[in-house]
């Protein structure tokens, strides 16, 4: 934005003076409100994303959702706009350094700084949730240190309301926004946002700040994102040995894979913090001993009487083992502990649940962070027809039509569906006011369409899908307004493959259409369920995870060419993420080919206008180049050259140069050469060349180039 060093004016309000940051879709820089006497920073997107609807939609999201948040340990957002084909956001700029910043210098914090930080976040966490709002990106980068120690959470690019309808092509399905050291299981699984997905990023991030790395580390995305659904974390006290148990509980608590066995609340979440830095016991301790009947070892170094279940002990106890489970959050003191391990230690204990282990449940795809970190994928929707070449059709007009009749018709469309609770006055209760992809839209079958019905705003109860099949289940659910969240495999051979054991809530309970039911299904002895996380990551990557442990598959890959998908990624599995296999069975992987090439217009001679729109409609970008011609030239203004061979084939979106011709009388009044470069979605017409104002006869006139 800047040019040798010299401040820019945007919008004759705001003067930036230099670059200060730097991220996957925008630089930052320190401004001057001009306006308001202030000092600020300048958010200022990647120009090559403002043409992206996506990218403009997350932009814009942020200064929303931010600006909607006015809280100490919030960044506050003043003002949002365009500039020069580009967007900006003017915001509070914090003096100081960023968590990751200090913990890349620092390596490690004490527990008790750790405490300091994480109780400003939840503060910032708390504000937001009560707002409506998920964060769902908490990370070191996004937590901002000033230089007189207050704590702000900024960056709230992909925050989401929550229970809100999923964007077109922003969040989606087959896409996971997040970064995947941080995020959390459920989160990775596409569901809702909720606050405590938030709660369980931050347990990562104190986690780090302690042990001076986050507890899941891998290659690429796919191995993160598999260790934070089916892992442990590595103990706290095996890496910093002077950890605080209380410190060490509440990390655990954090880090719960159950989200409902983790805090309720960043409040609750920081009034633990709160007893923990003034040396009180911890909710996270007590309440785990209690559950286990124990007595909790004097935190003060006393000798204490630990009683274990049944028995009675007195004199002095036997420092007990700390024991969590990772499944359950429980936690609680054993008076043996195995040979060769620290009696302080505590472990993660993830083994036998109740559903044996965590099902290999479907999440969907990453952050596509190849490019920036930035998301690369459009809906499935928009997905080009195979070379089956399936049934089109035109997407009927549902609005004012009844739930159910809407489900049922595009069941037997062969559409995939998802029901969103949207409140609209304009229809009845249970009935459709709107689709994505609204009427009209071509479709093909297996595309998706989101339906949003006015919900009930009365509790509800929720149907019994207890010994049905998974489909018909779903089936129920949505069409009584309720989403299916969290689907658990227990393996079994004493019902049907497929057949929902267990529902949660459970059957009858009165709730508000759009909720979660989690749901509980018997799968094979031997069965595996299909990672849906493999949708958007590479060939390579997603062949070495679906034919390695514990699935080996016999994988087949079929191609296929994609506009907006990059070639060699993969696009869809079938069985759909969630079906079970048994282990080693048959998938389809259909994996990016790229897009189909155009062919390059031929433009000389063209009006530079027209040779805009020809170049730009055909799916290329513009550069134009400005020669002088003399003034009345039939050159003026027209296209006398382009860089790429009319009738050669270019990828979508390539730039094409283009020599045009101006008056010298013109160029006296602009720079001798100008470039300009004009993306798909925009087009600029020049004045027609009659246009062109002869120089008097007086004026000398040059010859011609």
């Amino acid at each position: 934005m800047t040019n040798n060093g010299e401040a820019t004016v945007i919008n004759e309000r705001y003067e930036i003076h230099k670059r200060i940051g730097r991220g996957g879709m925008a630089d930052v820089f320190s401004a001057r409100d001009l306006l308001l006497d202030r000092q600020v920073a300048m958010k200022v997107l990647f120009p090559e994303f403002a043409t992206d609807a996506n990218f403009v939609e997350r932009f814009r999201r942020e200064a929303q959702s931010a600006a909607n948040l006015s809280h100490p340990n919030i960044v506050n957002v003043y003002d949002w706009g365009r500039y020069e084909g580009t967007y900006f956001i003017a915001m509070e700029e914090v003096q100081g350094r960023t968590l990751a910043d200090i913990l890349k210098s620092n390596k490690q914090l004490t527990a008790k700084q750790a405490a300091e930080i994480a109780s400003e976040v939840a503060a910032a966490l708390g504000f937001a949730h009560e707002g409506g709002v998920a964060h769902r990106d908490i990370k070191p980068a996004n937590i901002l240190i000033g230089s007189n120690g207050q704590v702000k959470v900024a960056d709230f690019g992909i925050a989401r309301a929550m229970n809100a309808p999923t964007e077109a092509n922003l969040t989606q399905v087959g896409s996971v926004m997040g970064t995947a050291t941080y995020f959390s299981p459920e989160q990775a699984q596409g569901a809702q946002p909720d606050p405590r997905s938030d709660l369980y990023s931050l347990g990562i991030v104190m986690y780090e700040m302690v042990s001076g790395k986050p507890p899941f580390t891998g290659e690429n995305p796919v191995s993160i994102a598999y260790k934070q659904v089916h892992d442990a974390p590595q103990p706290l006290v095996q890496l910093v040995s002077d950890v605080p148990r209380s410190f060490e509980a509440i990390v655990a608590k954090l880090l719960a894979k159950d989200p409902k066995l983790r805090y309720p609340s960043a409040g609750a979440l920081r009034d633990d913090l709160r007893r923990f830095r003034n040396d009180e016991p911890v909710q996270a301790l007590t309440a785990a001993a209690h559950a286990q009947g124990v007595s909790l070892p004097d935190t003060t170094g006393a000798t204490t009487t630990v009683a274990a279940v049944g028995a009675t002990t007195s004199g002095p106890a036997v420092p007990p083992r700390r024991q969590f489970d990772a499944r359950t959050g429980t936690q609680g003191w054993d008076s043996a502990y195995p040979p060769g391990a620290s009696p302080d230690a505590m472990y993660y204990d993830t083994t036998s649940s109740r559903t044996g282990w965590y099902a290999l449940a479907a999440f969907v795809a990453l952050i596509a962070l190849v490019v920036g970190g930035v998301l690369l994928f459009q809906s499935l929707s928009t997905e080009e027809p195979t070379t089956a070449e399936p049934q089109q059709f035109e997407l009927a007009d549902y609005t004012n039509q009844p739930l159910d009749v809407v489900i049922e018709e595009l069941e037997r469309l062969n559409l995939v569906y998802r029901t969103e609770p949207e409140e609209n006055a304009n229809v009845g209760i249970k009935f459709v006011h709107r689709t994505e992809p609204v009427a009209g839209t071509i479709m093909i079958e297996g595309q998706e369409v989101v339906v949003y019905f006015n919900p009930d705003p009365q509790l509800t109860p929720i149907p019994n899908v207890v010994g049905l099949a998974l489909d018909e289940a779903r089936l129920l659910l949505e069409g009584d307004g309720f989403a299916v969240g969290t689907i658990t495999v227990e393996k079994t051979d004493q019902v049907a493959e497929n057949t929902v054991i267990s529902m949660n809530p459970p059957a009858t309970t009165q709730a508000l259409q759009g909720d979660m039911v989690d749901l509980v299904v018997a799968g094979p002895p031997d069965g595996v369920s299909v990672p849906g996380f493999i949708v958007g990551q590479s060939e390579q990557a997603a062949l070495e995870v679906l034919q390695g442990a514990p699935y080996e598959f016999v994988v087949t890959v079929e191609r296929q060419s994609s506009a907006t998908i990059p070639a060699g990624t993969v696009m869809e599995i079938s069985p759909g993420a969630g079906e079970l296999l048994p282990r080693g069975g048959p998938i389809t992987v259909t994996v990016s080919d790229g897009p189909e090439p155009i062919t390059v217009p031929p433009v000389v001679g063209q009006t530079e206008g027209r040779a805009r729109n020809t170049i730009t409609s055909a799916g290329l970008t513009v550069r134009v180049n400005y020669v002088d011609v003399p003034a009345g030239s039939p050159d003026d203004g027209r296209v006398r050259a382009q860089d790429l061979t009319p009738g050669s084939l270019a990828d979508p979106g390539t730039l094409v140069t283009l020599t045009v011709g101006r008056s010298l009388e013109l160029a006296t009044t602009l720079p001798p050469t100008t470039t300009t470069t004009v993306p798909p979605a925009t087009t600029t017409t020049a004045p027609p060349a009659a246009t062109t104002t002869t120089a008097p006869a007086t004026t000398t006139t040059a010859a011609a180039p």
